[in-house]
């Protein structure tokens, strides 16, 4: 059992959605998708002597909880999410009355997506921009290693590993889902801002992110502004971890280029401009034309607006 999971008990038996509801509220949530119902009410079987219950046993598969939230449905304790099947908002009152996220949906549909590019540059407040579309990075096959939030490994004894639900959109935001091998799924946290887990790429892969791709990231200018903003809070080696991992020439150059523009020296960079190459890629910004500005030391063009990078500059 997972020990963060407690219910208090009464001389009323608890009923299912009484059950639910308790440890949603623990959360903070609002959303139940149909497999967090199962874990759910397997943790609250575990948890409430038989005797204090009106159920006998727990559910043992995602299909067996369906025709218990259809009960849900028609009693008016849960209701429907449009065009996403098995999402429910609990309607029962309990302690939150905060609007419903999109991010709290993202990770019931999809348990193993990440909040990414500009989704997770407005999560960490590097910008100010008002995306419309939601980025969401998921593994190309699997689970890529990950657990679905807020649960353990105990709670899948047993029972079969929930699958990943890709749609169009969460309400009227589209999503834009990006798919990546395993081992190129790095560089993501549970954050609890609100109580209940959200998975996001951390403020270091955000910004490399932004980097390789600033077409997702609201633009080279928002990414070189993000970078000056956020360079007190950098954790410099964690940064440096991630761009070895990722192996891409040209990102050490541009990584490299931006830290010591931002007067950031760590020693992990100083063998890089032995290993920075002139060529086709050795670009600022990927997507533009080579310009005659060109930094010797990192073998880059500076193809791209950089005043940016001095605004936030002390």
């Amino acid at each position: 059992m997972n020990n963060r999971y407690t219910i208090v008990h009464s001389q009323t038996k608890y009923s299912i959605i009484r059950a639910l509801t308790e440890l949603l509220a623990q959360e903070n949530r609002r959303i139940l998708s149909d497999w967090r119902a199962v874990v759910l009410l397997r943790r609250a079987t575990n948890t409430i002597p038989p005797k204090n219950r009106r159920w006998a046993k727990a559910p043992n598969s995602v299909t067996a909880i369906h025709p218990i939230l259809a009960r849900l449905k028609e009693a008016g304790e849960l209701k429907s999410l449009p065009k996403l099947s098995y999402l429910y908002k609990v309607t029962t009152p309990y302690a939150r009355t905060a609007p419903i996220e999109e991010s709290e949906i993202l990770m019931e549909l999809h348990p193993f997506a990440t909040l990414s590019y500009i989704s997770a540059f407005v999560f960490h407040q590097m910008t100010d921009d008002l995306p419309k579309e939601i980025h969401a990075t998921i593994p190309d096959e699997g689970t890529g290693g990950m657990l679905p939030p807020g649960t353990t490994l105990t709670d899948w004894e047993g029972l079969a590993m929930v699958r990943g639900r890709p749609a169009e959109a969460i309400g009227k935001q589209p999503i834009r889902w990006h798919r990546l091998a395993a081992a190129r799924i790095f560089g993501a946290h549970e954050y609890t801002t609100q109580g209940y887990p959200v998975r996001v790429t951390t403020p270091e892969r955000t910004l490399l992110d932004g980097l390789l791709h600033p077409e997702w990231s609201g633009g080279i200018e928002k990414v070189l502004r993000a970078w000056s903003m956020y360079k007190d809070l950098l954790n410099v080696e964690v940064l440096i971890e991630y761009v070895e991992r990722l192996g891409i020439g040209v990102l050490r150059q541009r990584v490299g280029f931006i830290l010591e523009s931002l007067d950031i020296s760590p020693a992990g960079i100083q063998g890089w401009p032995e290993q920075a190459v002139r060529g086709g890629s050795s670009k600022l910004l990927g997507s533009a034309p080579f310009a005659p500005t060109f930094n010797e030391r990192w073998k880059l063009s500076i193809n791209a607006p950089i005043d940016a990078l001095y605004e936030d500059s002390s």
